[in-house]
């Protein structure tokens, strides 16, 4: 009999069988594709290992699928624009391959130009005069995209994992300034939301930073434990204890169910959960608490103090009980903290308070 193949992966941005529709990417796609509505931006927020990857992919593969649809996901670390233009030469509708650099001078200068062609880049070397006309990046990627436009093609740019930097904001700016002037062309970019926020400071950034936000949050209990019966073959007991161990987080769901597929016979949950606590500190704890300020880790640990996260308890074990509102913001904004029940404070997150416990002092 051959062996079943697991359903469940630890594989960003890739769910499989295992995958919970939120409904997140769903509303995108529909807003993207609609000829009614005006949302060309959207972002998706959330804790690490919450799920942003796997729903920025179905929007990504929806559209790519769509032949009205030129779909290019981009690195956050690349040169954006030159690669996006690049991506874009590529089209058999781009009819100029050529792509130059903007030179100003009154007499011939030397220079690098690269000429593509089909899906290759040749380094070439040309004489540039005062006559000639050359194109700046941002103009030669705004006529290709209006060509996009005329042949009736919609333009979206992907982005995971965003943050800042120069070449980032430089696409960024150039997007911001295509959509005014009223080229069908769509950004979609997943991030942290302090990475987010550090695009506030940009004054020409201000269509990016109003644009719609979608934050993943908890998985449906009642979809976790249904899924856990129909790919693992649980009883509905066993299902519901499991569930209540992955908390709802998106990764911790999939680590569970990938490890209880792969136990050996006679094993229990027990069993596994040494496995699952190691994963779940080296993958994704260890990147959270080091993304904590001190006055933050501070707050985590009061909170995990305290019987029940009350505030009032919260700020009595603080050495500054008056900072306490501003970290609370801050740690909410991460995702971290949940200050949904007034006065209290929680963290959702499967032994997260013992990875606290042990390496909590680093």
């Amino acid at each position: 009999m051959a062996k079943k193949t697991d359903p469940f992966t630890r594989t960003p941005g890739i769910a499989g069988k295992a995958y919970i529709d939120n409904g997140i990417a769903d509303e995108i796609i529909e807003n993207f594709r609609s000829e009614e509505s005006a949302k060309y931006v959207y972002k998706i927020t959330g804790l690490r290992g919450s799920g942003k990857s796997v729903e920025y992919s179905k929007v990504i593969r929806t559209l790519k699928e769509d032949k009205k649809w030129l779909v290019y996901p981009l690195s956050a670390s690349g040169e954006a624009v030159p690669t996006l233009i690049s991506k874009l030469s590529m089209e058999k509708f781009i009819d100029s391959k050529e792509i130059t650099t903007s030179v100003s001078s009154t007499t011939s200068v030397g220079g690098n130009a690269v000429v593509v062609s089909g899906n290759e880049s040749i380094n070439i070397q040309k004489t540039f005069t005062d006559k000639e006309q050359f194109y700046s990046p941002e103009a030669t990627l705004t006529k290709m995209i209006s060509i996009a436009n005329e042949k009736d093609y919609r333009v979206l740019i992907g982005i995971e994992d965003i943050s800042k930097t120069p070449e980032i904001v430089r696409l960024l700016s150039i997007i911001g300034s295509m959509l005014l002037e009223g080229l069908s062309v769509y950004l979609l970019v997943t991030g942290l939301s302090e990475n987010i926020e550090d695009f506030s400071s940009e004054s020409n950034l201000t269509f990016f930073m109003r644009a719609d936000s979608r934050e993943i949050k908890t998985l449906n209990r009642f979809d976790i434990t249904y899924m856990y019966e129909k790919l693992l073959g649980l009883d509905s007991k066993e299902a519901k204890r499991m569930e209540s161990i992955s908390k709802g987080y998106a990764y911790a769901y999939q680590v569970l169910g990938t490890l209880y597929f792969n136990k050996k016979d006679g094993e229990t949950i027990e069993d596994i959960m040494p496995e699952f606590e190691r994963i779940m500190f080296k993958d994704t704890y260890d990147l959270i608490w080091k993304s904590l300020t001190k006055g933050e880790k501070e707050v985590v640990r009061c909170i995990f103090k305290t019987q029940d996260g009350r505030a009032e308890d919260i700020k009595a074990l603080m050495k500054n009980p008056a900072s306490y509102s501003v970290y609370r913001n801050r740690l909410m904004n991460k995702h971290l903290v949940n200050g949904d029940t007034r006065g209290y404070l929680s963290i959702g997150l499967p032994m997260f308070d013992k990875f606290v416990e042990i390496w909590g002092d680093e």
